[in-house]
């Protein structure tokens, strides 16, 4: 999916990041939006999209969407910027996503660190 180039209300967007989950999908989309590059989320099939267009939380992974004449330059700035979380610390953030907790609050916070007692 990611490279991907779709149609949407007649322009031309490129696919540049990939998420489990909206909020990590938006973080990605406001560091662009912070480098002055437009990005839209959505939802990486069309139940996502309707839950979002309802005010509910998307049902699963997100997608992040840039104008393609954007791509390259916003693909460059993730591939800089942008951890990929994999393992317990991704399993961490999605704990925290699904308890309603900020995930961009816990990504400075030692994320990955076994507590005491825990496997």
């Amino acid at each position: 999916m990611k490279g991907e180039t779709v149609v949407i209300n007649g322009d031309e967007w490129t696919v540049v990041d990939e998420a489990p989950a909206q909020p990590l999908a938006e973080m990605v989309a406001a560091l662009l939006e912070d480098e002055g590059i437009l990005a839209m989320v959505r939802g990486d099939d069309l139940l996502s999209d309707a839950f979002s267009n309802l005010g509910a939380a998307g049902t699963g992974g997100a997608v992040v969407l840039v104008p393609s004449a954007e791509a390259e330059r916003a693909l460059a700035l993730i591939q800089e910027t942008v951890t990929d979380y994999e393992g317990e610390e991704l399993e961490a953030i999605m704990r925290a996503i699904a308890a309603g907790e900020d995930p961009e609050a816990l990504l400075g916070g030692g994320l990955g660190e076994v507590e005491d007692g825990e496997e």
